[in-house]
Order: structure tokens, then C-alpha cells, then sequence
């Protein structure tokens, strides 16, 4: 085995996390290791959400691989420079190359921050890697941040992958795929032409929407059916940006025959009407996820989410009529957000039966215009260029007011909002236990909202929630019992 051409990928540690509670398959990372493999690269992948970092010393150590990649995330980023300046102690001669939106945010800095990354590769991976694995000089590779005499010199910009039918989709060689459950998670394009403030996406992989094909997306859901899995996790904000690729997509999964369900994750409303959400139920989507983000116009309008209440209700209440399982993401802390404005989101949240909500803390990511909004406004002093440990998404403790509410009062907020989302699951859990009958009792949602409400407080959540286990026992085996035809 030649170690000159050997690499190991890794993945950072998010475990101790309460948003990355579950392993997720690292998708951006098989796409690299799919190139590599097609260019007859050996690499090895040590995902440290599953893996020790015990285990991939001794693998660096065993191996003694030239080169060492890490696809990188803002969030934790500190923790991640200090297991690479560790990495560099103990393996001096290991080349360590960074990509993934922390690198394309930062930049300079990033290598500055760390001096143990070695080379930087901004933007899309897939060809940057070969050419440095190649033994290509680094300044003639676009895209790559390297360091020459003390200095951090970048090459310029790598244009973007226009046709993503040409890359290979991942099969996840060498990736322990029994870690990560029995659902496929598989991405339809790349880049956004929308400019929400929170997001950094346009900025990362560019504001121009490229797609796969129809006829891609469905060679890969045979590949994976073909391996046993039946269940798929689209994780694209605008997978239904194209309407006619969506229906074409949907027309080849039904006449393929195969049994398999899909979630759409993170759509955005406007994207989609009844008649298209007919034919995603047909086509076997059974799950989605619409990006909300507020129940105000005001603050939609602040964020520059191009949509309006009106179109996100229209979208919910078509696909809960169509019977989807349908969830709903909200932030909270946004600029200009007011009291009323938070109330007019949790109003929203409990408007329909959903199965569930999430109410994210927002918080200023490196490469989104809400970072550069709270800089310009005092509310960080532009020295601190990495995502703020401790405060991704879902907690308890705001990072900067939003102009009208104090931290103070957004803190108040925010632990109301985790009795919203818990409020909802219940109301949730209620109806889908009820029979028929007892719904028809149920025809206000007032009253199911009230008793929702009630069971999550604090001092009666605890015993609502054994009897919830209760019940679900008790109507499965009356089931059981019904289906035997068991007679008393």
C-alpha cells in the first residue's frame, strides 16, 4: 500500500451535543470518498460521533497515512482545532487538509485560528482533492488556502460543479453503515438563490440552484433499495424548487414499484401546492418538514424569507388534509422580533396537528448576513469568527438581543417555546390515540390545545407521560387482540 497517496477522512465529534443527539451519515464526506474511490485513492473513514479518538490514533498510527482530511462545521469548531493541534503533536509529518462551511466562511482566518491545518480547501470538494492527493503544486489549484512562509495564501475560487449528474452518488465504502439506522439520507442539489439572513448556504455553495436528474435521483434510491433500505431522508430545503423534476421523480418511483417512503426535510412552503403534495403522496413521500420561521410577516420579511404566513399555512394545512406526517421548524430571536411576533409563531405552532415543532435559538454563523448584522451593530466585535460554543439551535440561553426584546426577556422565551414543542407532541400523541369518535369531541382544538398544555407542565409532564406509555400498550394490544379475533 502506497502511504503517499493514503488519507484517512474524519468527521468531528458532536455527541455531547443535545442537537446532534443521533449519528448522522456524514453525506458531504461520501461524496470525497466516492471521487477518491473512483480515482483508485485508498482512504479510510473514522467518524468520531461513532468512533473513539483512541481508535483513530491507532488507525493514523497503523496506517501512517500522508495526508489526514476533516470536513469541518462552525459549530464546536474549538474543540475540533484542538484534537487537530493534538493530531499535529503526535504525527508531525501528517499533512491535514479542512474543508466544509467552517473553512469556506473563514477562510484565512480559520488557518490562522489553527495552525495545524495545513491546507484549506474552500467551496466543493470533489475535484480539489484529487488534484491534492495527485501531488499537484497547491498553487495551481483553485480553491485551496496554504501556507507559505509563515503566510496563509489563497489560490482564488474554484467555479462550481454546474452538472451534478457527473458526480458519482456516494456508496459508502469503508463507512460503518450499520451505525447509522435503516434510513438513507440522500441529497438533490446544491446552492440556493435565496438571501435568508441566517443562512449561509448561498455563501457556501453559491447562490446559483444546481440540480441532479430525475433520473439519477431514482438510480440511487434502486441502488440503496437494491441494499435493503426502504426508507430515504431528502435533507434540501429546495428539493421542490423544480416542480416538473419533483413529478417526474414521483411518476418513475410509482412506476418502479417499489415500497419505499420518503421525508422532505426543511421545505420551503412556497415551493409546493395541493396538487403537487397528491403527487409526493403517491410517489411515497410520507413525511415533510416545512422551514416556517415565524408566524409574523414582519420578521419573515426581516429575515428576507421571500414567503408570507399566508403561503406557509396554505402549504401545512394542504398537506395535513393529504394526511402527511408534517413538522415545523421556527426560529426565534430574530432581528426586529417582538413580543407579539413570538406569540404570533407559537400561535402558529399549535394551529394545526403536527407532529412536531422546533422552536432553533438563533445564533450568528460566520457567512450569513445575521452575523455581519449583529457585528454592525455592537452586538459582537468581529473578533470572534467562530460559531459560539454551547449555543447552536436548541438552547436555553440567547446570544444577542433582537433589537427590541433583551437577552433577559428572549431567555424568557425561549424556555417557553421548549413547552411549546413539548405541548405539541403531546397534543400529537392524544389524537393519534383517540378513536373516531372521541376526535368528533375534539372538533375545537381549543379544548385538545388546552389539555396539550396542561400535561406539559413540569409538575404533571412526568405522570401524563407513564400514562402515555400506558395507553399506547393498551390500544396495541387491543389490536392484537382484535386482529386474533379473540373472543371473551
Amino acid at each position: 500500500m502506497n502511504s503517499e497517496k493514503e488519507i484517512i477522512l474524519i468527521y468531528p465529534d458532536f455527541r455531547d451535543s443535545h442537537v446532534f443527539q443521533n449519528s448522522g451519515l456524514p453525506v458531504g464526506l461520501g461524496y470525497i470518498a466516492r471521487q477518491l474511490e473512483g480515482a483508485c485513492l485508498k482512504y479510510e473513514i473514522v467518524d468520531l460521533n461513532i468512533d473513539s479518538e483512541d481508535y483513530l490514533i491507532d488507525r493514523i498510527s497503523n496506517l501512517q497515512p500522508k495526508f489526514l482530511g476533516i470536513s469541518m462545521l462552525s459549530y464546536r469548531c474549538r474543540k475540533t482545532y484542538g484534537l487537530l493541534q493534538k493530531l499535529k503533536c503526535e504525527f508531525p509529518q501528517l499533512q491535514i487538509i479542512a474543508g466544509g462551511p467552517h473553512i469556506t466562511a473563514n477562510r484565512e482566518v480559520a488557518l490562522m485560528d489553527c495552525p495545524a491545518i495545513d491546507v484549506g480547501v474552500v467551496r466543493e470538494g470533489e475535484v480539489t482533492i484529487l488534484e491534492i492527493l495527485r501531488g499537484d503544486p497547491l498553487s495551481t489549484i483553485k480553491g485551496v488556502l496554504y501556507r507559505e512562509n509563515g503566510t496563509v495564501r489563497f489560490t482564488g475560487e474554484r467555479n462550481f460543479i454546474e452538472d451534478l449528474d457527473q458526480i458519482t452518488f456516494p456508496t459508502y465504502v469503508g463507512f460503518k453503515l450499520e451505525k447509522y439506522g435503516t434510513t438513507m439520507s440522500l441529497h438533490s442539489s446544491r446552492g440556493c438563490p435565496y438571501r435568508c439572513i441566517f443562512c449561509s448556504a448561498p455563501r457556501i455553495l453559491g447562490i446559483k440552484w444546481r440540480k441532479r436528474s430525475a433520473q439519477s435521483m431514482v438510480e440511487e434510491v434502486k441502488y440503496w433499495y437494491g441494499r435493503g433500505y426502504r426508507k430515504f431522508y431528502y435533507s434540501d430545503s429546495n428539493f421542490a424548487i423544480d416542480r416538473e423534476r419533483v413529478l417526474r421523480f414521483c411518476d418513475e418511483i410509482i412506476g418502479s414499484g417499489l415500497h419505499v417512503s420518503f421525508t422532505a426535510d426543511g421545505l420551503r412552503a412556497n415551493h409546493v401546492d395541493r396538487k403537487l403534495l397528491e403527487q409526493m403522496k403517491r410517489g411515497g413521500f410520507t413525511t415533510i418538514t416545512f422551514g416556517v420561521e415565524s408566524g409574523s410577516n414582519k420578521v419573515l420579511q426581516n429575515l428576507k424569507k421571500g414567503e408570507t404566513r399566508e403561503e406557509i399555512e396554505s402549504a401545512i394545512a394542504a398537506a395535513i388534509d393529504l394526511g402527511f406526517n408534517v413538522s415545523l421548524f421556527f426560529l426565534i430571536g430574530s432581528p426586529g422580533e417582538e413580543a407579539d411576533d413570538i406569540q404570533q409563531s407559537f400561535q402558529l405552532a399549535r394551529k394545526y396537528n403536527v407532529a412536531r415543532v422546533w422552536f432553533f435559538n438563533l445564533t450568528p454563523i460566520p457567512g450569513t448576513e445575521f452575523y455581519d448584522w449583529a457585528i454592525a451593530r455592537g452586538y459582537l466585535d468581529g473578533s470572534e469568527t467562530r460559531y459560539p460554543e454551547g449555543n447552536f439551535g436548541f438552547s436555553e440561553r440567547a446570544i444577542l438581543p433582537t433589537g427590541i426584546i433583551t437577552i433577559d426577556q428572549l431567555n424568557r422565551y425561549i424556555r417557553l417555546a421548549r413547552r411549546v414543542e413539548r405541548q405539541v407532541v403531546y397534543r400529537y400523541s392524544i389524537y393519534k390515540l383517540l378513536n373516531r369518535s372521541v376526535i368528533k369531541f375534539f372538533a375545537d382544538d381549543s379544548i385538545l390545545n388546552m389539555l396539550s398544555w396542561s400535561v406539559s407542565h413540569p409538575v404533571i409532564e412526568p405522570v401524563f407521560r407513564l400514562l402515555l406509555r400506558l395507553a399506547r400498550v393498551v390500544k396495541q394490544r387491543w389490536r392484537f387482540i382484535r386482529r386474533s379475533g379473540l373472543q371473551f
